[in-house]
């Protein structure tokens, strides 16, 4: 408990940090936010043109799927912000032989690498991602109570808890490669999967998405407490979210022994 406390205090000193650094230049920092949030209002233009267009996904209308697109930015705004400076920054450290540094501090390596990950140029995602959901709640009359919204912050808690897996894996994975290539663009591949309904996969798909790779805590779940629409699943989902984590750190500390100095 001690050295998770200490990891959340290194985490926010170095976010203060981070952002300290981000403001210093206040305009650029405007306009990465003003940027971030015009991008994100993309991807609900899109979805109302599909939806103009097509049938739609199955069981679910355009303001539900409005609020699956809310809580989509809001997702992907606070795992860029949490741990967007990971990916540019890790491969420099065991390129440049700086790693070996993270080994000699009082804290696990991993937990010192995920403590830094802090990105400040993501807010305009949670803005909108926030605005949509307050406003898809408010103009289709949901009945979210304590409850509700005591179970949504959880599940939303869960799925970057089980993107961090994600994250050490990549970790794990730099240990051994160094240079990561394209290998990133296939992890970011798959984690697209998770940005759409379960409903528009076949069982055998929508299955893997629940247990092996539980992805569907991302925004799948979320939505669905809102909508009132809970199911057992999400029991499923949630337990094989806290085994996925386990398996990472296996995988990390195994990798973690194969690592030499340098990236040789």
């Amino acid at each position: 408990m001690k050295t998770v406390l200490g990891l959340f205090a290194l985490f926010f000193e170095t976010s203060k940090l981070r952002l300290s650094q981000a403001m210093a230049y206040r305009l650029n920092f405007i306009l990465h936010t003003l940027i971030s949030l015009a991008f994100s209002s993309i991807g609900p233009v899109l979805q109302y043109l599909i939806f103009s267009q097509t049938r739609g996904f199955p069981g679910w209308n355009l303001k539900q799927i409005v609020l699956f697109q809310g809580i989509l930015l809001l997702h992907l705004g606070l795992r860029s912000t949490l741990f967007g400076a990971l990916h540019y920054e890790l491969p420099q450290l065991i390129r440049q032989g700086q790693f070996d540094r993270l080994l000699l501090k009082p804290y696990p390596a991993i937990g010192t690498i995920l403590a830094g990950g802090f990105d400040a140029n993501h807010f305009g995602s949670i803005l909108a991602g926030t605005a949509i959901i307050t406003g898809s709640v408010l103009s289709t009359g949901m009945k979210v109570g304590i409850l509700e919204l005591g179970t949504f912050a959880a599940l939303i808690l869960m799925g970057l808890f089980l993107y961090m897996s994600f994250e050490i894996l990549y970790a794990a994975a730099v240990i051994i490669l160094v240079r990561m290539g394209r290998l990133y663009d296939i992890m970011g591949m798959l984690h697209k999967f998770g940005e759409y309904p379960l409903e528009i996969f076949t069982p055998a798909v929508r299955l893997f998405f629940i247990t092996a790779a539980p992805m569907a805590i991302w925004v799948n779940y979320p939505a669905q407490v809102l909508l009132g629409r809970q199911h057992i699943h999400i029991w499923y989902s949630l337990i094989c979210a806290v085994l996925f984590f386990s398996i990472s750190l296996l995988v990390w500390r195994k990798c973690l022994g194969k690592y030499t100095s340098a990236g040789g």
